[in-house]
């Protein structure tokens, strides 16, 4: 039998059958809500504010969950390493019914910011173990149309968000967003419980259990702080400070982990000589490059180029589009062809990300709009590779670990991202980002600076090639 019949993937059918469809539902399901809830403050949070004031803290809604889903994502390994499969899984799916109950129930704002950090931690955990179940639960030949799916999942709700945010929103019932998710988010935790094995695999046997990593987590979660409040501070100074503290803390953190028995992350997770390694340092530089994109995209659209919103949201939305039909094109591909897309697929983001940034304050909407696809659509061609190549090399033992750090490192990514755009943009000159030129100078000095992660990313990926994939496990022509 040839390389590429021994690696050739399964059908999207074989999805939902020989018991995975439950599996495969909670899996897209947990997407689903956790990526609702993060998409539907941002629609809601005028109405949020008109209702019970806290102007001041406008953002923090939004921050705080995001903060809360990168502790809950690093903490999945140890918390199922503790309770297992079935029990960690159906606690992240209760408390997050019971954190958005508590969003729905809130008297101020204080409260609705606190029940938005624990819902984002439950978030995190449902999104961390929903990639410790593709790891554990489906072969190599079914990972990547499951992580195609996933994709498609996240884009739908990027649609789906806003839709039901405003809906809630033009009847001035912005706390109906989120009773609507309690009953489906309990049914939820009950399926889990009564559907998921009590241990997907016998690592916590092996190792037993071991106590639970507190402090590091703790030393994880005031970085996040610190990178997060680095963006609203005005002095520079200040916010070079917080973004410097932030990395020495994640380093000190990661570094600490190396040594650990109860490892938040993978084995050799900042090597850049095992795949693990490179595969994260691709999705941490990905995720900072791709966040600055988005970020200032819709304001290089509205202050430069006077765009209506509907507009914003449709190019904005054009970049997850190209991302799921990148994903789900290559998501059957195997062999010489799987090899191609990771190198391809950055390729492609890297120079439409250079045909953004050199059109980005000239009247092209048509070419800056088709650029921002296909640069959805390369990343969505050698992501889902990355992931399910990645998955089958983790190092034995640390298979929720590795799915834990998978998560963590992509909003550890989109955090430092924010942070540091912010610090390129108020520099380049953005003021008050009201003066179309100093915005356009601003947004292409930061889609410059994108350039160097997309630049690494391109390169690492090849190495990953070279290590993960090396020619003479590739079939050879003749069988493709």
């Amino acid at each position: 039998m040839s390389g590429e019949e021994q690696s050739a993937k399964g059908s999207w059918g074989e999805l939902f059958t020989d018991g995975r469809g439950l599996y495969s539902s909670l899996i897209i399901g947990g997407i689903a809500m956790h990526a609702t809830q993060m998409l539907v403050i941002a629609i809601i949070m005028p109405t949020v504010v008109a209702d019970m004031g806290g102007a001041a803290y406008y953002t923090w809604a939004a921050m705080l969950y995001t903060i809360g889903a990168i502790i809950g994502a690093s903490s999945t390994g140890a918390v199922w390493a503790k309770f297992g499969a079935r029990k960690g899984y159906t606690l992240g799916s209760a408390i997050f019914a019971a954190a958005t109950l508590a969003c729905a129930l809130s008297p101020d704002m204080a409260m609705l910011c606190g029940a938005r950090l624990v819902q984002g931690w439950a978030g995190g955990l449902i999104s961390g173990g929903g990639t410790a179940m593709i790891m554990s639960l489906y072969d190599s030949r079914l990972r990547t149309r499951i992580l195609a799916i996933s994709q498609g999942t996240f884009t739908a709700c990027h649609l789906g968000g806003p839709v039901v945010g405003g809906l809630f929103a033009s009847i001035h019932w912005w706390r109906g967003s989120f009773w609507i998710m309690v009953p489906v988010m309990t049914l939820f935790a009950v399926l889990a419980w009564l559907k998921i094995p009590a241990r997907l695999d016998t690592e916590a046997e092996r190792n037993g259990v071991p106590p639970f990593p507190f402090f590091r987590l703790g030393m994880l979660s005031i970085g996040v702080c610190f990178v997060a409040a680095a963006g609203p501070v005005d002095s520079m100074l200040l916010r070079l400070a917080l973004i410097g503290g932030a990395v020495l803390l994640v380093g000190a953190t990661f570094r600490l982990d190396r040594e650990a028995g109860n490892k938040l992350f993978p084995s050799h997770a900042l090597s850049l000589n095992v795949p693990i390694g490179l595969c994260l340092w691709i999705l941490m530089i990905h995720s900072m490059a791709q966040t600055s994109i988005t970020l200032f995209l819709p304001l290089l659209l509205q202050v430069v180029h006077g765009v209506s919103p509907f507009f914003i949201n449709f190019i904005t939305i054009t970049i997850s589009l190209g991302w799921t039909i990148g994903s789900f094109s290559v998501s059957g591909w195997a062999g010489r062809r799987e090899r191609m897309t990771l190198w391809i697929g950055p390729a492609i983001a890297f120079a439409s990300l250079l045909c953004i940034t050199l059109i980005a304050r000239s009247p092209q909407l048509s070419l800056l709009t088709f650029s921002a696809f296909m640069m959805g659509t390369g990343i969505g061609i050698y992501y889902v590779h990355l992931m399910a190549r990645t998955m089958e090399q983790a190092p034995s033992g640390e298979q929720r670990t590795t799915a834990a750090a998978l998560s963590s490192i992509r909003s550890l990514g989109t955090a430092f991202g924010a942070a540091i755009a912010g610090v390129i943009a108020h520099s380049a000159g953005l003021g008050d980002a009201t003066d179309p030129i100093a915005v356009g100078d601003a947004v292409s000095a930061v889609y410059l600076a994108c350039l160097v992660p997309y630049g690494l990313v391109v390169l690492l990926a090849f190495r990953f090639v070279q290590i993960a994939m090396p020619k003479e496990k590739i079939a050879p022509a003749s069988a493709l």
